[in-house]
């Protein structure tokens, strides 16, 4: 039975691209190679009690998150799945929706998640599914498109500080990057308006104005291609350090600090102190060059001065989730440390935003060296969750069936030129 589905899901999905016959041969012979990996993710096929939909996702226990659905739908639509599953996990969570547009950023979510917004992917992964499938009616429906609506609103009015415009963190682990509390803080801190989240939403409004134009709202179409553009210069803005040629994250209030806990446990004591900037190097500023923001001066700096300077992300085994000049930069938990590690380490979502970023910067020739040095990660260590960025080896959950299965996927965008993320 789990063959014939196979067979129906790659029948399905055989059209999902423009595709020549060399395309179409290229894909298929890569498929073929991947069978194992196709056994693998079955493991991540699970049904939410609540409302009896079936959902994707790579942590054994169970948990369904928000910016993990988004990468993992990528390795879905590549592995020649139909889209039931991506669908379901996105009307998981509008279903877990409350009045004023919040959503839980898991599902089940425990006591800290479920005071903490759901990162802006919903609707880059509708826009996903449209392009992929060229479906579009199940989330232009109501009450479906109203609640997508109302959760990015939430993020432009609940969570956007109001003075400059750009929207904040509540925490490190809200950023999906769980230790890096140096940059983000912990629980309730609520003061990093991070590079990240704010080039995420440039992405999301975005995203959210292609879905209005399907669904015949041209007003508002403008409305959130507007505000996706201003959300872009705000960033430029406030967040691009000229001298040290580096997107930064911003504090929502100079002169509050995070929470005691964070400069306690920092070898220096740099975020208590009167100004906005918080100088953390993390592999989060890249999304500047995903999401299109940085200007091509300001690109060229981040990536010649930063991304590739071995002194900092360009590590052993590349790219590292912190600086190696950074004082946090660590193999190993330091105190005070919660969740995942995303100090020495590698994470293939952030490879693989990078990657594109690289590419639509006109920087191809080191998009394939990011490519093949993530392939040889994985062919080094296989599955894993992450990687540490000084020996290479696998570390988290052994096997993970999740967003890392990306890196299986760079060397088929490299033969095919494709980008499933570009927005255009």
């Amino acid at each position: 039975m789990r063959k014939l589905l196979l067979l129906f899901a790659l029948i399905f999905t055989s059209n999902i691209f423009p595709q020549n016959s060399s395309d179409k041969s290229i894909i298929e012979k890569y498929r073929q190679n991947l069978s194992g990996i196709d056994s693998l993710m079955q493991n991540g096929i699970l049904t939410d009690s609540a409302t009896g939909m079936q959902f994707y996702t790579g942590y054994a226990y169970k948990t369904l998150y928000d910016w993990d659905q988004y990468f993992e739908a990528i390795v879905q639509i590549y592995m020649g799945w139909s889209s039931k599953y991506i669908k379901d996990g996105v009307l998981i969570f509008l279903d877990n929706e409350k009045p004023d547009g919040f959503i839980a950023r898991s599902v089940p979510a425990d006591q800290w998640d479920i005071k903490e917004q759901a990162k802006p992917f919903l609707a880059q992964i509708c826009y996903l599914v449209y392009k992929a499938y060229g479906e579009k009616d199940w989330i232009l429906k109501e009450p479906y498109f109203t609640k997508l609506k109302k959760y990015i609103d939430y993020w432009l009015n609940q969570m956007t500080n109001k003075k400059d415009g750009l929207s904040f963190w509540m925490s490190a682990p809200h950023t999906g990057m769980d230790d890096q509390i140096e940059r983000a803080g912990y629980w309730e801190d609520a003061q990093c308006e991070g590079v990240d989240l704010n080039c995420y939403l440039v992405r999301e409004t975005l995203a959210f104005s292609k879905l209005c134009s399907l669904a015949g709202k041209e007003k508002m179409a403008e409305e959130y291609a507007k505000i996706s553009e201003e959300r872009k210069q705000a960033i430029r803005k406030l967040l691009w350090d000229n001298t040290d040629g580096f997107f930064y994250d911003r504090k929502v209030d100079s002169k509050k600090p995070l929470s005691k806990m964070v400069w306690e446990y920092s070898p220096l004591n740099t975020l208590s102190s009167n100004q906005y900037k918080i100088p953390v190097k993390s592999v989060e500023s890249f999304a500047v060059l995903w999401a299109k923001v940085a200007t091509p001066g300001q690109a060229k700096r981040m990536i010649v001065e930063h991304l590739f300077n071995p002194r900092e992300f360009w590590t052993p085994y590349p790219i590292s989730a912190l600086a190696k000049s950074e004082p946090w930069y660590s193999t190993k938990e330091l105190p005070g440390d919660m969740g995942c590690n995303w100090r020495a380490n590698v994470w293939m979502p952030t490879n693989y935003m990078i990657y594109h970023g690289l590419k639509f910067y006109g920087y191809n020739d080191l998009a394939t060296i990011v490519a093949e040095r993530t392939k040889e990660l994985v062919n080094k260590s296989g599955n894993r969750e992450y990687y540490n960025s000084e020996t290479g080896e696998g570390l988290g959950m052994n096997p993970f069936w999740g967003w890392s299965l990306l890196g299986h996927f760079f060397k088929l965008e490299e033969k095919l030129k494709w980008d499933i993320t570009n927005l255009n």
